[in-house]
């Protein structure tokens, strides 16, 4: 059995998973495992920044052309734009960089001016029960007195599946939100060990011995929404290791009823 096949990937193996599995076709659910365990987001809370801001601009309260202007001392560490020397990127720049490369300037920067509440309230209306955004990406003091994002990987397939369906945002919006997903760059966890010409709409997230990856897989008879959260996992390799395994063993699942 599938279920059996997928506990095999991380039988004995020293971490706490969560997983979610959709067929998408179908709308079914094929397997939830701990789904609902509340776990600090890493940068997979940066899907619902996204969708705020589509939000904000669907309602012309932001334009996707608008220039923003970045200053010295908004940049921080894991960013492209810290690097560049380039002052002024427009929205749709900075909702491009935050998603494929994880960008932590454009994600702060895009917090400011989209805003904590607005953010939060985005989740609270799609009725997200263990997700919310509580600092900035690299305030590690925060992170030192409790305030940690949080979500499960059950809230994060919520959205990508109301992405895919259009139900979250418009068709347009939605459809630009999963062609930006598409364009992800860090493709060491649910791509890990399966073809790489595999269209995958996905995002992930990393802190130490914690690793997520929730992503939309289109094979060419089937869609299928993977999520594949892992904490307490011995080492990082560890945790991008059982993410691998269990994107391989679904995809040989989907692969093989084709």
């Amino acid at each position: 059995m599938l279920k059996d096949d997928i506990l095999s990937c991380f039988d004995g193996m020293s971490a706490k998973v969560s997983i979610v599995l959709k067929d998408l076709l179908k709308e079914e659910a094929v397997l939830e495992l701990d789904a609902a365990r509340v776990v600090p987001s890493a940068s997979t809370i940066k899907i619902l920044i996204m969708i705020e801001a589509l939000k904000q601009v669907m309602e012309s309260r932001l334009s996707l052309e608008e220039m923003v202007f970045i200053k010295p001392s908004e940049k921080v560490d894991f960013s492209i734009i810290s690097e560049l020397d380039v002052a002024c990127y427009s929205i749709r720049d900075l909702i491009t960089l935050m998603i494929i490369i994880s960008d932590n300037t454009a994600t702060n920067v895009l917090i400011d001016i989209l805003g904590y509440d607005n953010i939060n309230a985005q989740a609270e209306r799609m009725q997200l029960k263990g997700t919310a955004l509580n600092r900035k990406m690299m305030d590690f003091e925060a992170a030192r007195q409790g305030r940690q994002n949080l979500t499960t990987v059950r809230d994060m397939a919520y959205m990508m599946e109301a992405l895919y369906e259009g139900r979250i945002l418009d068709r347009n919006m939605c459809d630009l939100a999963l062609n930006i997903l598409k364009r992800q760059k860090h493709k060491d966890l649910l791509k890990r060990y399966i073809a790489e010409d595999i269209v995958v709409a996905h995002k992930s997230g990393d802190l130490e011995n914690l690793n997520h990856d929730i992503g939309i897989f289109y094979l060419p008879d089937a869609v299928y929404l993977l999520g594949v959260f892992v904490t307490e996992a011995e080492s990082n390799v560890l945790a991008k290791h059982i993410i691998g395994k269990v994107s391989e063993t679904v995809y040989e699942h989907f692969c093989a009823k084709i």
